[in-house]
């Protein structure tokens, strides 16, 4: 990916000299969730992660993931997810039902098990 040097320098500027900017999730791009193969999510996170390592080092490394697909999520990609290292994940659509009653019991977070295989990540 070719980022003009302004732009670079500014964002470069923001993220080192003040705290204010940080990655989220790191892949190339957001992958969809229903009709992708497991390398293809792990292959362009893995680009992703690469180009934010190369451009800013070690500590641009993402730790939330950002999956605002708007056709669902499934328990694969929050598997994933943990087994890259995030602390979290963001994601946009949640069954209205649990979603209301979650905003009513003022209980949005949650802890997502992926895999039964993972323990306590």
């Amino acid at each position: 990916m070719q980022v003009s040097a302004d732009l670079f320098c500014y964002v470069y500027t923001i993220w080192k000299c003040t705290g204010r900017l940080e990655f989220i999730s790191g892949g190339w791009c957001m992958h969809d969730e229903a009709t992708t193969y497991y390398n293809s999510i792990i292959d362009q996170h893995t680009l992703g992660a690469e180009f934010l390592r190369d451009q800013f080092g070690e500590c641009a490394r993402p730790k939330i993931g950002w999956q605002i697909d708007p056709f669902g999520h499934s328990r694969e990609v929050a598997s994933l997810f943990a087994q890259m290292g995030f602390d979290g994940l963001f994601f946009a659509r949640a069954d209205y039902q649990d979603s209301d009653l979650r905003n009513s019991t003022k209980t949005m977070e949650m802890i997502w098990k992926g895999s039964a295989n993972l323990g306590e990540s």
